[in-house]
């Protein structure tokens, strides 16, 4: 059994109360006011390292400049794997927006500065909602590694590729095939050069489609080779 902390709603609310932060000092005093505010729940099908998770975070904050977009989404492709790896936890799990609240309030809340103060959206990072889960950054690169992960080849090609464009990763976490594996993998592989304009132009023609299928009983190449198809008729 591994015991998975997670915020509780009056940890979020306390949150809530806050403005959008405006220093990394706000932020590191309310996190130290939060740790009453954490339960635990027992987990059978789960592990965790906090130690490696944090020394892939320092790694990464030491190596990449967070003043440049590019090496922002660098960060992000490089974290997504050890995320996915060193908080194995089941999907059940990762649906509790709290679990991902503690990791970005209480555990790492200097990452959450370092990545996201002066770009945009701190709050909404640090706290993400229940039917928003993909807004917390750490259910964004649990979620994004989780469902681009090749169980077959057992790497995490597809995750490098989504995070490497931002606009790939959010066009993907934000869409209506997102817990479809098959139709993720076929996204990010056949659209990871590609423009904005054109995930965006592609993605809604493609998400039209679905509708029409049973997506479960498609396999990758069948999505790929759709998204192909709508690339050509696109461009």
């Amino acid at each position: 059994m591994t015991d998975i902390p997670r915020l509780t709603d009056a940890g979020r609310d306390l949150v809530e109360e806050h403005d959008e932060f405006q220093s990394r000092d706000e932020v590191l005093s309310l996190s130290s006011d939060l740790e009453s505010y954490v339960h635990h729940v027992s987990v059978n099908d789960a592990s965790t390292d906090l130690d490696a998770l944090r020394e892939a975070i320092e790694r990464a904050t030491a190596a990449f400049d967070t003043e440049t977009a590019t090496e922002r989404s660098a960060m992000d492709s490089m974290l997504a794997p050890f995320v996915h790896r060193y908080y194995d936890i089941p999907p059940r799990i990762a649906g509790q927006i709290g679990v991902w609240q503690y990791l970005t309030l209480v555990e790492f809340p200097d990452y959450l500065v370092t990545r996201w103060l002066g770009h945009g959206g701190l709050k909404e990072k640090l706290l993400g909602e229940q039917k928003d889960l993909y807004s917390n950054q750490f259910a964004r690169l649990w979620w994004g590694a989780h469902l681009t992960y090749d169980d077959d080849e057992n790497h995490y090609f597809g995750a490098h590729k989504l995070f490497n464009k931002q606009r790939l990763a959010n066009y993907v976490l934000d869409s209506e095939f997102r817990r479809c594996r098959p139709a993720t993998l076929a996204f990010v592989e056949v659209l990871n050069a590609e423009s904005g304009s054109t995930i965006d132009d592609v993605g809604s023609r493609f998400n039209q489609s679905l509708s029409t299928y049973q997506m479960e009983a498609r396999t990758q190449r069948q999505f790929e080779t759709q998204l192909e198809n709508i690339l050509s008729y696109v461009s």
